[in-house]
């Protein structure tokens, strides 16, 4: 594969195959991270095909300042933040509620169920946080960027971002303590 930079330059001056290997090398990640935010198959491909024509159409405005991939994270957590705020609105006039939609790995239905009910509890925690806090947490610890990149992506100083993943930290032990004790209770 060529240097990212190259690729980079070369579909910032139009370059259509230098741009779908763009697409290609970072498609998967971009749809991870949509995905870790909205927890929903479908609109984590909506949000990645939207993003991606997002950069095609601005990638002139990539400065190279920060990497590629730093911009990209950019990208997408606003796209995705828009299109959660959109459902919401969306199911707020329609009185719906988000379906949980789990990957389906074979398991024994035993095994399932106690997945399903691992996951639900978690992501039930992770919607409690608020919007800056979930974000920060997600991109640290699910996307795994370093503070710098969530500070870049986020717009924000370092030490805000180190103090929203402390207290998403804090409030999701807290939320979880509570949860699994009653969850193991139950089984």
């Amino acid at each position: 594969m060529q240097n990212e930079n190259l690729i980079v330059q070369r579909a910032k001056s139009g370059d259509l195959q230098s741009f779908e290997q763009l697409v290609t090398l970072y498609s998967h990640r971009t749809y991870s991270a949509a995905y870790r935010i909205l927890n929903d198959q479908g609109l984590a491909e909506d949000c990645a095909q939207e993003v991606f024509l997002k950069v095609f159409n601005k990638i002139g405005d990539f400065d190279g300042k920060s990497k590629f991939s730093t911009w990209l994270y950019s990208v997408t957590t606003f796209t995705a933040i828009d299109l959660q705020r959109k459902q919401i609105k969306v199911q707020q006039r329609e009185g719906t509620e988000f379906e949980d939609i789990h990957g389906n790995e074979a398991h024994s239905p035993q095994q399932q169920l106690h997945q399903d009910k691992l996951n639900q509890v978690t992501q039930g925690a992770l919607a409690q946080l608020s919007e800056e806090l979930r974000i920060a947490f997600l991109l640290r610890h699910h996307e795994g960027c370093s503070i710098k990149e969530i500070s870049e992506i986020l717009d924000v100083n370092g030490n805000t971002i180190k103090n929203r993943i402390f207290r998403a930290i804090s409030q999701l032990r807290n939320l979880l303590k509570s949860k699994v004790s009653d969850y193991e209770t139950v089984d």
